[in-house]
């Protein structure tokens, strides 16, 4: 599953692997246009298209410049983010407790950001249910009423067949009242099982300030899920010799990639 899921992340991020932090500038996603859209360019452009496995074209790996706290789970320590100040991190728990997310908001309550990497979802009929209940988180985190109006700028839905898998990505940068958010999903269906594990990902935030969010706080959370902050390489969080980007789950040892 990982393979098709995050292999295109990897080579994202490859390319800023070792580059050295002096020589970094942000000034290479001024000018970046978003794929799958109309008119939408910039850093939160470059973001969208890294959702979608185009190369990001950074100097640096991007960090929290100003950390304030951390959200992890004592059962699942390593399901962890670090915030920057003036930010909160909480747990997200499934029916059964257990850890399975994390959301981190602003303490104005105008920024937004989830990360699951992995929950089942049972009676699933469509993947657009999965991102319209996501869509929905998002306007309800930052107290937007939808029926005020909102227009999806770029959209993607795509399914393809991987050894008996079905793998779809469903993703969307909405702009609605005076907000900015990309939602996307990653689903799998294995047959037989009558479940569809998702991977989802929500980032929302005032539109006058999306790109500047996206390069001190969206794009560092990603790259701590993935990159040592030195650059050296990729993060293995369970120590079983298979990197995040490619380990099926990469909180358990005894569950690792498979070339």
């Amino acid at each position: 599953m990982k393979k098709i899921q995050y292999l295109s992340i990897a080579m994202i991020l490859i390319g800023v692997l070792g580059c050295s932090k002096d020589d970094a500038t942000t000034d290479n996603l001024q000018n970046v246009q978003a794929q799958f859209c109309n008119n939408y360019a910039g850093p939160g452009a470059a973001y969208w298209n890294m959702a979608n496995g185009i190369f990001l074209p950074l100097d640096e790996v991007p960090i929290i410049k100003n950390p304030g706290g951390r959200v992890s789970f004592i059962e699942q320590p390593l399901l962890s983010l670090e915030y920057p100040e003036g930010y909160t991190g909480t747990g997200i728990r499934d029916v059964q407790n257990f850890p399975i997310g994390i959301d981190i908001k602003r303490l104005d309550n105008m920024v937004f950001f989830r990360w699951i990497p992995n929950v089942s979802l049972v009676g699933i009929s469509d993947f657009n249910q999965i991102i319209a209940q996501e869509i929905n988180t998002m306007f309800a985190e930052v107290g937007y009423d939808p029926n005020n109006g909102f227009e999806p700028i770029c959209s993607r839905n795509e399914s393809q067949n991987f050894e008996s898998l079905l793998v779809n990505f469903n993703g969307r940068v909405i702009q609605f009242g005076e907000f900015t958010g990309i939602v996307w999903v990653r689903s799998t269906i294995v047959p037989g099982l009558g479940t569809v594990n998702s991977a989802i990902q929500i980032s929302a935030a005032p539109s006058a300030e999306y790109d500047a969010r996206t390069l001190d706080t969206f794009l560092p959370f990603n790259f701590q899920l993935y990159v040592r902050p030195d650059g050296g390489g990729f993060i293995d969080n369970d120590g079983d010799g298979s990197p995040a980007h490619l380990d099926p789950d990469d909180n358990d040892p005894n569950v690792r990639h498979q070339s």
